[in-house]
């Protein structure tokens, strides 16, 4: 049986939708269940990121889960152990795990380091396991240069080989289908092209006709320009690392592991922004 968490976000949601349309029976985790989408070749069970009999109780059944990242809080890696060991004592076998392209615990995204710690955790409790080490969402560049007409951090001349978030679906769910194929493998899922954040915006414009900019901060100028959103610190270093990772070079070398996969290349940056003018233009 296939188990399915997040399935009130964009991934997870997108994912039981594939998997629905494969004509799969499975179970439809959601800390809401109230919230997620009825579908008649599905169950849905409450669940939340902790070790209660509740939660062992509701990953019964399930040989293979897709294990969608916790939302990002810093106890996030506690959170993730304690379900782990609530999946261990269920009996779910195979973990298909939403990881992060480079994760390493001394990673510069500081996000990272939290994927890395779940990886070893998987890794030690002795399930079967495939890690889907997505690379930063061209989703999110492509939504922060078209609302503010600009993209601003500190990134230099870094590149990104950014990916589409239905690429990322579309391979969450084959592997869910064919879990045993691709059994203790690491994915690293990325767009077919590296980027810098000044390529980036040259790309939109163009497209797009509208003029947008890159502004190079400094460490020092990005923390302050974001301080106009009211968070709390660990907030403020994920949002300034995902900056200072790709000058890094962290994020920089292109996978073909996408293609290898879904059997077709990955989406590029100017894909998916075609594609949004296509359903844009469907709704006029």
């Amino acid at each position: 049986m296939i188990g399915i968490t997040g399935v009130t976000g964009k991934l997870g949601s997108y994912v039981a939708n594939l998997v629905d349309k494969k004509g799969m029976v499975s179970v439809h985790l959601a800390r809401s269940p109230e919230r997620a989408k009825v579908y008649a070749s599905a169950e849905i069970r409450k669940m939340v990121y902790t070790n209660t009999p509740e939660v062992v109780e509701a990953l019964k059944g399930i040989d293979t889960l897709l294990m969608v990242s916790a939302r990002e809080n810093p106890e996030r890696v506690k959170e993730h152990k304690d379900f782990l060991d609530a999946a261990k004592l269920a009996g779910v076998q195979h973990i298909v795990y939403t990881s992060f392209y480079g994760a390493d615990e001394k990673a510069t995204f500081t996000l990272s380091r939290d994927h890395a710690q779940t990886e070893a955790y998987i890794k030690e409790l002795g399930f079967t396991y495939t890690f889907l080490r997505d690379n930063f969402y061209l989703d999110f560049l492509l939504d922060i240069a078209l609302e503010n007409g600009e993209i601003r951090g500190p990134a230099g001349s870094g590149q990104v080989s950014a990916v589409a978030r239905k690429d990322t679906s579309r391979v969450a769910a084959e592997i869910l289908l064919h879990a045993k194929k691709w059994k203790n493998q690491t994915l690293n899922l990325t767009g077919p092209e590296e980027l810098s954040m000044e390529e980036i915006v040259a790309l939109l414009s163009k497209e797009t006709g509208n003029a947008i900019t890159y502004v190079d901060e400094s460490v020092e100028e990005a923390y302050e320009s974001r301080k106009k959103w009211p968070a709390q610190t660990w907030e403020y270093d994920a949002w300034v690392s995902t900056y200072t990772a790709i000058k890094a070079g962290e994020q920089a070398g292109v996978s073909t592991d996408v293609e290898k996969v879904l059997g077709h290349p990955a989406s590029s940056l100017l894909d998916i922004l075609r594609d949004r003018k296509l359903i844009e233009e469907e709704h006029d």
